[in-house]
This record gives C-alpha cells, sequence and structure tokens, in this order.
C-alpha cells in the first residue's frame, strides 16, 4: 500500500507519519514508487494509536513499547528457528532435550 492510502487508512496526517518513520516505529519498504506498507505497518500503527489516543501513552512510553514489541517478535523468530532445528535431530536427541527443559522447569518452580 502507498503513503496516502497508508495515512487514509490510519487517518494521521503527514506530520505524524514522519515522527513513526524517524522514530522507526514504522519502517516502509522504499521504492522507485515512493514508500510501501505492509499490513505490519498497519498494525504498528494501530498499536501507535491506541497507546497515544485511548492508553495516554507519550512519546517516550511509545518507544518503550515498540522497542518491547520488537524484541519481542525477535525472541518467536530465534524460538521457532530453535524449535525447527530441534525437531530435525534424532529422536533421542529431541528427549534429552525436553528431558533437561523438564529439569530446568521443575527447579524453576522450587
Amino acid at each position: 500500500m502507498n503513503e496516502r492510502e497508508f495515512r487514509l487508512h490510519l487517518e494521521i496526517e503527514t506530520t505524524v507519519l514522519e515522527v513513526w518513520i524517524s522514530q522507526g516505529w514504522v519502517v516502509p519498504e522504499v521504492t522507485d514508487q515512493g514508500r510501501n506498507f505492509r499490513e505490519a505497518d498497519i498494525a504498528r500503527g494501530q498499536l501507535i494509536l491506541d497507546l497515544g489516543n485511548a492508553m495516554g501513552v507519550n512519546e517516550p512510553g511509545v518507544d518503550v513499547v515498540m522497542d518491547l514489541v520488537d524484541q519481542l517478535h525477535s525472541l518467536r523468530a530465534t524460538l521457532r528457528d530453535l524449535t525447527d532445528a530441534v525437531r530435525r535431530q534424532p529422536s533421542d536427541v529431541q528427549q534429552l532435550i525436553l528431558s533437561e527443559l523438564t529439569r530446568v522447569d521443575v527447579l524453576r518452580q522450587r
């Protein structure tokens, strides 16, 4: 989606979008035709609006939340890669990993 469509969808002004981009909260793909936004950008934009408007979070707070969201997505991707790597292991190795995870979980619950 182009910049105009993005702004219309979220009902924001160009100046607001420029702040979001300068803060790194939204990172559009830049092509010869201009900036292109994905569905993930729409979701991030809606979150930013909700934080600021509905929840009263200020700009530094939005920055913290967006950083945490990015960290969470990165951790999820890493966990997905780790899970895929474990699945490619022989079943005896998978059982050893599962046993160790169970042992660590029991220790954590104490």
